[in-house]
Order: C-alpha cells, then sequence, then structure tokens
C-alpha cells in the first residue's frame, strides 16, 4: 500500500503527484513544487484531508521517487484519523498520466484531484484527477470500471463547461467475455473509443496506453476491437484537447477503422446466412427422402 498520497491546503486537494515531472523521459521531482510544499507543512498549512485535523509533513527525497509521501506530524491530530491510504498502484498511475500532462500540454496550472460536487448518499466527491484551465483540458482516471457511474459522468461533463476531459481507465478493465460492457460503453458514447492505462514501478518512462472500441458482432457478443497501443510518452495531447497517437487524432483513427469492421461484419452475417439456407436446404432434401 502506498502511505498517505494526498493533503488539504486551504480547502484544496493536493496530490503526491503534484511534485513530479518529466526532463528528457524521465521521472523526476519539481524543485519549486517540493520547496512550495515543504514550506506550507513548515508553518503547518498541510492538513489530513479526513477532517481530523492532523498537520501533515512533506516527506521527499531523491533516493527513492516511489517514497514520496506526506506523513501526520507528532502530536497534531485533534481526533481519531479516518484517512483510507491509497493502492501503489493507483498513484503510481497518476505520477504517469501527471507526467504525460504536463510533457504533452505544457501546462503551468495543473491541479490535481480537483473536486467537482459533493455526493451526499456515499459522502464523497467527484473530482477530475487533473485539470489545466490554461489548456481546457481535464483527465477523469479510474481504477476500476465499476465506478464509471452514470452520475459521475453527468456530474463532469454538467461541470466541465468548454473543458475537454479524457476518459482512462486502467488495463485491468479490459475484455467483455462477450457481455455489454456497461461501464465502457458509458466512456465510448462520450469519448468515441476507451483508453486503457498500464503502469510498472518504473513509472511513466514504462507507462503504457492502449485504445479499443467495443461493439455487438453478428452472434450478439460484445467484442473488442484493439485500435492502436504503445508507450504513453508516444501519445500526445493537441490543442483541442484530444489525444493523439503518431500525430493522428484517436478520433480519427477509429472513424478509419470502423468500415472495416463494419465489412467485417456484412461479410459474417452474409456467410452465416448462407449456411443457415444451406442447412435448411439439406433438411428439405432430408424430409423429401422420407416422404
Amino acid at each position: 500500500m502506498a502511505q498517505r498520497t494526498v493533503a488539504l491546503y486551504n480547502g484544496t486537494h493536493i496530490g503526491i503527484e503534484t511534485i513530479f515531472t518529466v526532463i528528457d523521459g524521465k521521472q523526476v521531482n519539481i524543485p519549486k513544487k517540493v520547496e512550495a510544499l515543504r514550506a506550507l507543512s513548515r508553518s503547518n498549512e498541510l492538513f489530513c484531508p479526513c477532517g481530523c485535523g492532523a498537520n501533515l509533513i512533506l516527506v521527499a527525497g531523491d533516493r527513492n521517487l516511489r517514497e514520496q509521501h506526506f506523513r501526520i506530524k507528532d502530536g497534531s491530530e485533534k481526533h481519531e484519523c479516518h484517512f483510507v491510504a491509497e493502492g501503489l498502484y493507483s498513484i503510481n498511475s497518476k505520477i504517469a498520466l501527471k507526467c504525460w500532462f504536463d510533457e504533452k500540454t505544457g501546462a503551468e496550472d495543473i491541479r490535481s484531484r480537483v473536486q467537482i460536487k459533493d455526493v451526499d448518499d456515499e459522502n464523497r466527491k467527484f473530482e477530475f484527477t487533473f485539470l489545466s484551465e490554461q489548456k481546457r483540458t481535464a483527465i477523469s482516471y479510474c481504477r476500476e470500471r465499476s465506478n464509471l457511474s452514470d452520475e459521475k459522468i453527468k456530474i463532469l461533463d454538467e461541470n466541465s463547461k468548454d473543458i475537454k476531459i479524457i476518459y482512462i481507465v486502467d488495463s485491468e478493465n479490459r475484455g467483455t467475455n462477450g457481455q455489454y460492457p456497461e461501464g465502457l460503453m458509458k466512456v465510448q458514447s462520450i469519448q468515441g473509443y476507451c483508453l486503457f492505462l498500464s503502469v510498472t514501478e518504473e513509472g511513466y518512462p514504462e507507462a503504457e496506453l492502449d485504445v479499443a472500441f467495443y461493439h455487438e458482432n453478428v452472434d450478439g457478443f460484445w467484442v473488442e476491437e484493439a485500435v492502436t497501443s504503445g508507450l504513453l510518452k508516444d501519445y500526445g495531447i493537441d490543442e483541442d484537447g484530444e489525444p493523439t497517437y503518431r500525430g493522428q487524432k484517436l478520433w480519427n483513427i477509429v472513424e478509419n477503422l470502423k468500415p472495416i469492421w463494419r465489412e467485417r461484419y456484412r461479410v459474417e452475417r452474409k456467410r452465416k446466412k448462407e449456411e443457415a439456407e444451406r442447412q435448411r436446404q439439406i433438411e428439405i432434401e432430408r424430409q423429401k427422402r422420407l416422404v
């Protein structure tokens, strides 16, 4: 499990991923970000987001980038702490996406875990994982596709205004087993395709991104069509906030592949009809011989 990965400052959540960027393909700390957070922790302005009132201290060094975290300042607890630790895989995914967002947009105003609205029945908030108002682009990363509720997507969409949202789901959510991929189809209906992130402990340099499209085949089963696959760093974000691969908008790549999928569907449907007719004729001949 990862240690504390988020702090509360002046009503705003700050994820540990905000101190990272990429230089010459290498994942590194941003000195100004680190020093700014250190200054806030020294002045007791960083708090535990659970509401216990405890002050947090930034723990960040150059020996092991996987050990960056916040910890409770000794003796600062006022109430029992109910903070839920974030998984290591989840924080590694956010760090990789922060580096990608930095490198591909050049935005200087990127904020993380931008909370949008309270959800009273479950006492939680929906959020943009990353947001750049300067570039009018946001990322929504989801570890589990079961969390892609209609309500979440609706609220993010309603609060995006003219901001382009890039929806990304963890790669473990790929596949259909023939079933209707409800959560993924919610994203596909808005985005036109699904993005799947895969990370390792090496972080951004080795992170991978796959693009897939889902549709129903002639047998009524739902299938996944591979669109592109490569390292996350090989994908871009254009001026419209649209993800790209090797200079092409992903949306255009998918649109160019759709005629191929439709033709394959047509051929398979024709083959099945011809096979069904052949079997019908065989049955007719069999019945004639029995008379």
